[in-house]
């Protein structure tokens, strides 16, 4: 299902990701990692490195989605098994996201995540998180903005290159 909002006079469609968008996926991440700001991943990944990641996103349970924007997919969320072959947490999912650079600030987060919490509650989540770096101010205040909550805080355990901070597990209860 595709759904698709007007902002700013500008089409965002959110839709399931498709393999044609694998290749822009890794490049908004790839960016992400470069920018050593966001994610603790630090060595760029390359399609073959990701094919299982991929794989598993294709179950129909875990789905990848991408926000299009003018027809350009601009950003991505993922919705991975918490605690994956843990049954008792096959109401909660973990949520990624990544906005390409030259697309921030211009509702892709928001419309990603309307859409995800929306289809969420369909599938039958109970709880969706999100591990959110504590300067990632950008991406907390679109945490924060759909209702998610500090349910806990990992100190210091992020280090990029020297730099430590620490890191905050959000969730939202459905």
């Amino acid at each position: 299902m595709t759904r698709t909002l007007e902002t700013a006079g500008k089409r965002i469609a959110v839709r399931l990701a498709k393999e044609k968008d694998y290749q822009r996926i890794l490049d908004i991440l790839n960016a992400a990692i470069l920018e050593r700001r966001v994610t603790a991943l630090l060595t760029p990944v390359t399609m073959e490195s990701r094919r299982g990641w991929f794989k598993e996103h294709s179950d129909g349970v875990h789905p990848i989605y991408v926000a299009e924007k003018d027809g350009i997919v601009a950003g991505w969320m993922a919705v991975t098994a918490y605690r994956c072959g843990r049954e008792g947490f096959k109401h909660a999912c973990e949520i990624s996201y990544y906005i390409a650079p030259e697309f921030r600030g211009s509702g892709i987060g928001s419309s990603l995540m309307e859409h995800v919490i929306r289809e969420s509650r369909k599938r039958g989540l109970k709880n969706l998180m999100a591990v959110i770096f504590a300067d990632n101010l950008g991406s907390q205040r679109l945490a924060y903005k759909y209702g998610f909550k500090i349910w806990g805080t990992f100190p210091e355990i992020v280090e990029i290159d020297g730099r430590t901070t620490d890191c905050y597990q959000m969730g939202l209860k459905l």
